[in-house]
Parts: C-alpha cells; structure tokens; sequence
C-alpha cells in the first residue's frame, strides 16, 4: 500500500504536468457563483486579477453567511481583484471535487483543507504554495495567530508554511455545577481525580459520562485526549513515524483506561445505540455530570439555553503533568493556496485575499455574530455578546502549549483514522485492550507490506 500511495503521487504529479501543457485559463472554478452579484470584470485598480476560493461555506449558519458577506465585500474594494466562489456544503463531495480538480489540473486558486495525509499528496506535486516568505514579509499578521495552531500547516520533509489557519477548537471537559456541588466534588485536573470523580458519582446513582459512541468519533477523542495527556505531542508524531507502536504498552494503556471505563459503566448506559446527538441530550437533562466535547458545543448546543448556567469547562485533565498544557485541537479549516498553473498576479491576489479574511477586522467582525474559538488574536468589539464559557475556553487556549488535532490525522496512512476509530469502538462491545491493538495493527501492517 505504501508503494501504491507513491505511485498515486506520481501519477498525480504527471496529470498535473500534461494539464498544465493544456490548460490556458486561470485554473478557476467552475461554479460561476459571484460573492458580489457582478459579472467579474472589476475594472478598478488595472489588476483585474480573477481568483478562484473552494469552501464548504454554503450553509446560512451566522458564520457562514458572515464569511460570504465579507468576501462580496472584498470584491467591491478598488484593488483590482474578484474573488469568485465555489462553495459546496456536503464534506464528501468538497473532498471528491478537491481531489478531482488538482488531479486534472484546474485547481481553485485558495480553498480550505484540514491538513493531514491528503496535503502530502499535494506537496508531493510541489502544488501547493510555500507561504513562509510572506508571512515574514508581514510580522503583525504573522504574530497574530497563536504559536500552537501552525502545527497542521507544516509537513515532515517539507521546509515552509503551506497553511494559513481560519477556524479552530479545542475539546475540553464540560461539567455539570450542580451535580459537582452536590456530591462536594471540585472539577478534577489530574486524570486520577477525574476517575474519583467518575468513581464518586457511580456510587451515588449518576452517570459520570454519557457517551453515544454510535458515531465512532467519540471514543476517537476520548483516546485523542488520552494519547495527548499521557504522551505530549510528541508522542502524536512518534505515532506516526512508528516510533510507538500502536501495539505498544503507551497505547496499551491508553485502551485499557477505557476498557475499565467501560466494564465500570462510567461510559453510561447502550453507547453503541446512542449517537452524538442523544448524547448531547442526555448531559443537557441535568443528570449526566461530565460531558467531552469541542468547542463547538457552546455555540451549538449551550447557547440561549437556561442550562448554560449550570454548565462549568476545564481543561481536560492530564495524566503526565508534563503535558497538562497539550490539548487535542488545533485549526479546524486551513487557507492553502494552489500553484498549479497559476500566475504571479493570481498568487499575489490569493496571498492579499488571504491576508483579509484571517485580519483582526474579519475576527472581530465574525465574534459579533458567531460563538467560537479563534487562531489568532484579535480586538474584541463592544458588539460582541457575553460568553463567559466561552472566555473560559480561550483561557485554556492561551495557555494551551502545544496541540494536534486527530491524532491519526498526521499518519501516511489516510485509512487509519477509520480503522483507530472502529478499533476503539470495540471496547465498547467487550473486547480487551489487546484485541483493540490487535485490530489497528493489522492495518498498520497491511500499510507497511
């Protein structure tokens, strides 16, 4: 499978050439949707740059429409570039079209990505755009975001910057105050208190967790924050590179923190029939005590509701103290910017677009209509509502020293984040920790073969 993701590479690379042999136009989007209404001939400044962006930002959620809003915004500045967007809400079909686009050569000019295996494919192809220089070039846009979140916009064997981050979250514990207040409990910071807690709340006939494992991601995190907490970063690179085994006593203990969990019940109650919905439900009646969950969830889930009162977060609690302060988050969304035969004026416009839609101004603006963590710092504006759990989150961002996403995203292998997730999904149904590792590693040498 590995000489295969090669061949795949190459292969791509040589799509790529004879493309850029038959391609004229500007590589462009083939959704004629403007952001502005205009025909795309700008005719302000003499540029008349057309730059095509590729998002899944079609939905008519606050952040979303603020997003579309500001770039129809962008297109009537007098600076002689159009943006033109291609937007396409279902993830699946944003992927397959990526995917297609730099296959055949007609590549947006800027579109979002995650980061992960995918972006080596791209980087393989010398596709992408290292953006280091500009960024030196621009010190305050540069030191605006937070160290921690460049960690998805850089590559192992690839000297640069290839991503500039837009969205970003953090998973950290919710907690219900009442039920802490109740049993005399303080929210736990080490995962040794976090289990007396769990232990303390069995006891007393409430469930400590609920979880609807029925969408595999949930245990995913769970084991993400587990991995993060005990190993550090490093220990997600070293994953990676196989320094760790997935089979070896670092995992193995993570698997089998969980498997106890399971047979104690501290997970609750027919997590393989409930889902992430059901179990956001069961923590919002009140009787669940703890919750895990993104940043996300404020706004979705919290925000508006008499329960967000009675809603405390901390940071998820660590079990090597040396890594208290590494968390499972990081961008969400990343800016990249495609080289593939685009023009010096084309990338220039995408570096200035690129520069307005991550500046104070765009922040600042989207906090006034949308609850969420950010990438970088920014000016907060008088119209910002009040969101103390969310101020509570920020706080454990700034302090966040280092953090990875989905750990399995940083693996060559792209099929490993399904396989992680369904392995764990096992310990669910009763198989031990040696059965989950088992699981993976049949993957990891299939891969390696």
């Amino acid at each position: 499978m590995k000489k295969m993701r090669k061949m795949a590479a190459i292969l791509l690379a040589g799509m790529m050439v004879l493309s850029m042999t038959a391609c004229q136009g500007s590589g462009g989007s083939t959704d004629d949707t403007d952001a502005s209404g205009s025909s795309g001939d700008t005719g302000k400044s003499g540029k008349n740059v057309e730059i095509s962006v590729s998002t899944r930002y079609a939905s008519d959620n606050p952040d979303e429409t603020y997003y579309r809003d500001m770039v129809g915004k962008f297109n009537e500045m007098d600076n002689g570039i159009h943006v033109t967007l291609d937007n396409i809400a279902t993830e699946s079909d944003y992927l397959d079209k990526l995917r297609t686009s730099f296959a055949n050569g007609d590549t947006p000019n800027v579109f979002i990505e995650y980061g992960g295996s995918r972006c080596y494919d791209y980087l393989e192809s010398d596709a992408l755009l290292d953006l280091s220089t500009y960024l030196n070039e621009d010190k305050e846009w540069y030191d605006s975001f937070y160290d921690s979140m460049w960690g998805q916009s850089v590559y192992d064997g690839y000297d640069g910057i290839y991503g500039v981050p837009f969205k970003s979250y953090m998973v950290v514990l919710y907690y219900n105050k009442d039920l802490f207040e109740a049993q005399n409990l303080t929210p736990p910071t080490t995962y040794e208190e976090f289990l007396s807690c769990c232990e303390t709340f069995s006891a007393a006939g409430i469930t400590p967790l609920q979880v609807g494992e029925k969408d595999v991601y949930r245990f995913g995190h769970f084991n993400n924050c587990l991995v993060i907490k005990s190993m550090g970063v490093d220990g997600v690179d070293k994953l990676a590179s196989r320094e760790i085994a997935y089979d070896g006593q670092e995992m193995m203990n993570t698997y089998q923190i969980m498997a106890d969990m399971v047979s104690k019940g501290y997970f609750g109650n027919d997590i393989l029939d409930m889902d992430a919905t059901a179990e956001n439900s069961a923590f919002e009646s009140g009787n669940v005590a703890m919750h895990y969950d993104g940043s996300w969830y404020v706004a979705n889930n919290l925000m508006g509701k008499d329960f967000y009162d009675h809603v405390g977060v901390i940071n998820f609690p660590y079990i090597d103290k040396a890594y208290e302060n590494h968390n499972q988050g990081g961008s969400s969304d990343i800016w990249f910017i495609s080289k593939l035969d685009k023009s010096e004026e084309e990338i220039a416009a995408s570096v200035e677009f690129l520069k307005y839609i991550t500046s104070n101004d765009y922040f600042a603006g989207n906090n006034e209509v949308a609850s969420a963590i950010y990438p970088a710092e920014f000016t907060v504006t008088d119209a910002t509502p009040e969101n103390p759990l969310l101020e509570d989150i920020n706080k454990i961002v700034a302090a966040t020293t280092d953090m990875r996403t989905d750990v399995q995203n940083y693996d060559a292998d792209s099929s490993m984040l399904d396989t992680v997730r369904n392995s764990l999904q096992g310990l669910a149904m009763g198989n031990s920790a040696a059965e989950c590792a088992a699981q993976i590693m049949e993957e990891v040498n299939a891969f390696e073969e």
